[in-house]
Order: C-alpha cells, then structure tokens, then sequence
C-alpha cells in the first residue's frame, strides 16, 4: 500500500515549472480560503500574529529545500459527513457518507476528490466505522546524522497508518545526510536545509510548519517509531497528548504522566504525539539547551493539559543524543521556574541522585 497515498494537490499545474516544483513566484502566493490558508500560511483568526506556514521563510543562507510540498501535494485530516437521506437519514449507516478535508480547525472544509474517497474507503474497510483520520505529523531534525538517519526514516514512511506527514530539518549537513534525504524525496513533505541555532530552534522551526490539526511527534536521527496508536484512539482522543512506550538500549520505558513529572522528564518525546491545536505557537525555549522539551512537557501539565497513554504507541530512542549527559541544574531550575522553590528543591534532589546513580553504574560497569 502506498504510505503516502492521502496526499492533496492544492495548486493548479500553471504553478509548477518543467520540473514539477512551485515557481518562486508562487510559492508564497497560494491561497485557499476554504483551508484559511492566505498568502501559503494557515489564518485561524487574523489578530493572531503567529501563522502557521506551508514554507519556511526565504533564508540567504539555505542550502538546498525538497519534498512533496514543492510539488504542491500536501496532506490534511480527513473527516466523513453523512449523506442527506432527507426523512430516511436516521436509516443511514456509517458508511453512508463522504470524506471532506479538514480545514486547520478539524472542520469538513473540501469534499476529497474521488480517488482519495477510493484510498481512504479501503484503508477504513477493515476497520471498525470510523469517521475521523486524523493527520500525524512526524518531524526530524538532524545534523550531519548520515549513519542512522536512513533508519529513522524507514520507520516512518513504512507505517502502516497512511495518513502521516514527515518533515525533516536539516542544519546544514556536509557527511551526505542530505543525499539520503534526496534519496527518499518522494516519501518526505517537505525538508530543508539550512543553518540553525541549535536542535530546539530546528524543532520550532518544524512546528511551525506542521499544519495546525496535525498530531506531532519528534524524532532524532536514529530514533525510530514501531507503531503508531490504533486509529481510533487518535480519532476519539484527539485533543489529548498520547504518549506510549520507548525501547531503550537495555530495557523499556514506559512513559509516566502525573506529579512525577515536576520532579525529572518521565515522558520522552520520541513516544509523545502532541495535538498542534493546544499550542499552536512553537513551543521550544531556545536558552534551555538540553531539556527544552521537558519545559515544554511542563507546562503542558501546568495547563492542565489532557494525557492518555496507549499500549499500542511505541517507538525506540538511540542512546545518547543531546540529553545523554543528566544536567541537574537544568532540570531542576525549569522545575523551579514553573512549579516554584519546593518543587526545585526536590526536583535538585531527585535528578543529583539519579545522576550519582548513573555515574556509580558507569564506574562499575553494573547495567
């Protein structure tokens, strides 16, 4: 089955060169109103100042940039809408209807052209009725990651949900990984390449790409997802965060939700789908460097944010990565900073002992 089968031509050919990709001229020009895309940024409202792009900005120092998008094929949640039957519809059956693209509120905004109703009627069939497939937007950042990143992106594009999206930043890598990404272009939304501020600047600038009722979830070069959660559980739970389990290098880690997390990171990102809606601005404070996404995860609780943990959601994360090292300061100071002195003081606590845990394991050579 083809993985990226959900995809949407949005563009009129005129607008591609003999090449098939959008003409400079175009690209930041294409507006849909039924989508709220305005000027090739989604528009929920138009006093918000942070808009969601279909394209990173022109950038002087940008490398090389591909991917389905620059074809003008993108991808959207997709929801069913029954069919009138007039006084007959209370007979209707879930299977009665036809699927629409949603607009980036989750709304039925376009009937889906009739090979796409096709593609998606057989994905549903084996299925208990469904009326919602939700978009996942699955997003990469690497740099100079050539030797793992080919795994990460096998993982994705070989899923068996078809309705996902991968985006790949690139810093500017010089050891082939761009190559590799060229390689699977036919696979992948859209990439760049480009010079960053680091790996949570890369992060922000991918959020600000993926459309705004896209589910996300991070992965590093190397990390790799197993399986996504069932497609009802992303259509029932959609505006909560799902998190699941993390294969490890030795063992499994099944993420914790819960006061728990004021005290350490017990939710890793590679097993964390996050709705784009509860938090449309990119959500990475760049000053943390190391643990940006558990300040993030913070205060998403603050907020009170709903979590559900699936079973069925697992991927596995590649030893080491930015976050191999436990910064103790780190992590205790962005406990303080949202939960306040008690909490930092024990959050202190908790990560000094970890980190001596970890250090004693390391001298002795005890797993």
């Amino acid at each position: 089955m083809d993985k990226n089968f959900l995809k949407y031509k949005l563009i009129p050919d005129n607008y591609l060169d003999s090449s098939g990709k959008i003409k400079e001229e175009f690209k930041y020009k294409i507006n849909i109103p039924e989508l709220k895309i305005k000027d090739s940024k989604f528009i929920p409202n138009p006093e918000d100042k942070f808009k969601t792009m279909l394209f990173l900005p022109p950038n002087s120092n940008r490398i090389a940039e591909g991917g389905l998008r620059t074809r003008g094929l993108f991808k959207f949640s997709y929801k069913k809408v029954k069919r009138d039957f007039g006084e007959n519809k209370n007979n209707a059956s879930e299977n009665d209807g036809i699927w629409y693209i949603c607009d980036l509120d989750g709304n039925p905004a376009i009937p889906a052209p009739d090979k796409l109703q096709e593609k998606i009627n057989q994905y549903t069939s084996n299925l208990s009725p469904t009326t919602f497939l939700p978009l996942i937007t699955v997003i990469t950042v690497v740099y100079n990651g050539a030797k793992y990143l080919e795994d990460t992106i096998k993982s994705v594009i070989n899923q068996t949900y078809p309705n996902v999206e991968y985006i790949i930043i690139d810093g500017g890598s010089t050891d082939g990984t761009i190559d590799i990404i060229k390689k699977y272009e036919d696979y992948i939304d859209y990439w760049v390449s480009e010079p960053d501020k680091g790996i949570y600047d890369a992060m922000n600038k991918g959020w600000s790409l993926a459309n705004d009722d896209s589910r996300i979830l991070f992965l590093g070069a190397g990390d790799m997802v197993k399986s996504f959660p069932l497609t009802k559980e992303l259509a029932v739970y959609s505006d909560y965060v799902i998190y699941g389990k993390v294969e490890l290098a030795n063992s499994v880690f099944k993420s914790k939700y819960g006061w728990r997390l004021k005290l350490g990171n017990t939710l890793h990102h590679q097993g964390l789908l996050v709705p784009k809606k509860i938090h449309r601005v990119p959500p990475f404070n760049i000053k943390y460097p190391i643990y940006a996404d558990y300040d993030f995860n913070l205060r998403l609780y603050k907020l009170k944010v709903r979590f559900i943990y699936s079973d069925y959601f697992i991927a596995y994360a590649m030893p080491g990565g930015v976050s191999k090292q436990l910064k103790v300061l780190e992590m205790s100071s962005i406990s303080f900073r949202n939960f306040g002195i008690f909490w930092g003081i024990l959050s202190f606590s908790y990560c000094s002992y970890q980190y001596l845990k970890i250090k004693l394991r390391s001298i002795f050579n005890i797993r």
